[in-house]
């Protein structure tokens, strides 16, 4: 979730707000991510919609007015988002990132990632229709 940018949302435990707020945590996960060289991709499901992202150097990923501390991503990822699964859907969101959004749908979706060796392929259709939504070869 990006909020236009705010990084105010954040969760409440005991009646509390916690002390990061929602970019701060997005960027814990992000650090995390980049610490696994592994990692090819991950997925999350917040934004009711079907999208994916390459990150990496270049890519923006901050306001143009943050003053906190970024992190610095070194090294090409994806991230799946599918929250499209039933709920109700959101359009496509302006973010800073939104130049490398890729299969942006609103379509209910189900993502199958196919791995052969070293190869990974993403396949995305929709489970009613079986309509091909999207599809990346990752590496």
């Amino acid at each position: 979730m990006y909020y236009g940018g705010r990084n105010q949302p954040r969760p409440y435990v005991s009646g509390k707000p916690v002390a990061k707020g929602i970019i701060e945590r997005r960027d814990d996960l992000l650090r995390l991510v980049e610490s696994h060289r592994k990692v090819l991709a991950f997925l999350t499901g917040d934004e009711h919609n079907y999208n994916r992202t390459r990150l990496g150097p270049g890519v923006e990923i901050y306001p143009p007015d943050w003053k906190g501390a970024k992190v610095e991503l070194r090294r090409r990822f994806y991230q799946v988002n599918n929250g499209a699964a039933g709920a109700p859907y959101y359009a496509q969101e302006q973010t800073p990132w939104t130049p490398h959004v890729k299969g942006f749908s609103t379509q209910n979706a189900l993502c199958l990632f196919h791995v052969d060796g070293p190869h990974v392929r993403l396949e995305v259709i929709n489970p009613e229709t079986l309509e091909v939504i999207d599809g990346a070869v990752l590496r």
